[in-house]
């Protein structure tokens, strides 16, 4: 082989090498990219996607240095497990973590995760749903207590809504690997008990979705006394509910529950009699095979997970489909979505990421149960 062919391959090698490098150097997440929009151009633009959470280090932050001078060593990040209900309050994030029984809380002012994994009376089991009133009480729905508990804005147990479950708990292997508690083993909610499988608080009222009960149960929230039951006719057919899952509750106070059993969403007015329908059984747009969380705006348009299909369908007022997103096979597609929560309060800590010359109206949050995005955030934007 001669000198100029050997020269040749090295060149050519030395080339391989410094693109393999280049390519190492920077993951898909780190390359820089415009922003994305839905729907996609040229139609107009309506919700950009802004952030997503898996982990402490998507928070830009980590273990302090405290931390690490603790340990000797960088301790294991944390991370977001199996969500599914998620609130922002006040510049933290709080995810229902079924797979460790706990609730993820992701501070976005300090760039620090933690683990809210009370002990005693206020253990949690599964923790599927969350609602934060606007002192921070916190109100979680657990399917494994069978009960709803309450705890102060400083994470101290105040009670709890529903009979507890006698049979024994445990906390699963990521449990033990995230420093929790062991717990016995996991118990199913007691079949003639409440199984609460959402919670929402609205003024001086209380929203629980009973998932045994077949309604929704409305308390007092001061009092904690139950108020009545949606559908408000047992009797009207048309109003009944057979799985429901997930609600919201309207500028209206109108009450919209998700129903995985009539594969659709049945809106109620505030004293609990049935208004109308959103959607029915089906693999097209519009229509539903798995609907979970909802969500509603103020200007009343609904959003609804459907987590058959791995989308997120938004209607108007009058149940017009105007935008779904997330479907499979598209940018950023969704991975088992479970919840959908509209935030209005906490726009500035995402401003930075908005695409110039628009501006974000509120945040649209979706719980991903699996995959690498856990918890997306979406700004709903308009040109400035």
């Amino acid at each position: 082989m001669g000198q100029d062919t050997r020269a040749m391959i090295r060149s050519c090698a030395a080339g391989l090498v410094l693109l393999l490098v280049a390519g190492c150097a920077t993951s898909p997440k780190e390359q820089a990219q415009g922003p994305i929009f839905f729907p996609r151009p040229p139609q107009k633009p309506r919700l950009q996607f802004l952030q997503s959470y898996s982990t402490e280090g998507d928070l830009g932050g980590g273990p302090s240095p405290f931390a690490q001078f603790i340990a000797g060593k960088s301790p294991p990040q944390r991370e977001i497990g199996k969500p599914y209900g998620v609130a922002l309050h006040q510049g933290k994030l709080y995810v229902c973590d079924t797979a460790i029984s706990a609730v993820d809380i992701l501070d976005l002012e300090t760039r620090q995760m933690r683990y809210f994994a009370p002990s005693n009376d206020g253990r949690l089991v599964t923790p599927i749903n969350i609602a934060i009133d606007h002192d921070g009480t916190r109100y979680i729905a657990d399917t494994g207590r069978g009960q709803v508990l309450i705890f102060g804005s400083d994470g101290t147990f105040r009670g709890a809504i529903g009979k507890r479950s006698s049979a024994p708990v445990r906390r699963g292997h990521m449990a033990a690997s995230r420093g929790l508690a062991p717990q016995r083993k996991k118990p199913k909610a007691a079949a003639a008990g409440l199984k609460p499988t959402d919670v929402a608080v609205v003024g001086n009222r209380l929203y629980v979705v009973d998932f045994n009960g077949k309604v929704v149960r409305v308390y007092d929230k001061e009092t904690r006394e139950p108020l009545f039951t949606i559908p408000k006719d047992p009797t009207d057919e048309d109003g009944k509910l057979f799985m429901p899952t997930n609600l919201a509750v309207d500028s209206q106070g109108r009450v919209y529950v998700s129903d995985i059993g009539r594969f659709c969403v049945q809106q109620y007015d505030p004293d609990g009699k049935f208004l109308r329908r959103f959607g029915a059984i089906g693999d097209r747009p519009g229509e539903f095979a798995r609907p979970k969380g909802v969500g509603v705006d103020r200007q009343d348009r609904l959003y609804v997970v459907d987590a058959a299909a791995q989308v997120v369908q938004i209607f108007d007022a009058d149940g017009k489909l105007l935008l779904f997103f997330g479907e499979p096979g598209s940018e950023l597609a969704l991975n088992l979505p479970a919840k959908v929560v509209l935030d209005y309060d906490n726009v500035r800590y995402f401003e930075k990421q908005v695409a110039p010359g628009y501006e974000i109206e509120y945040l649209v949050l979706v719980t991903n149960q699996y995959g690498s995005r856990k918890v997306d955030v979406y700004g709903f934007v308009r040109k400035r």
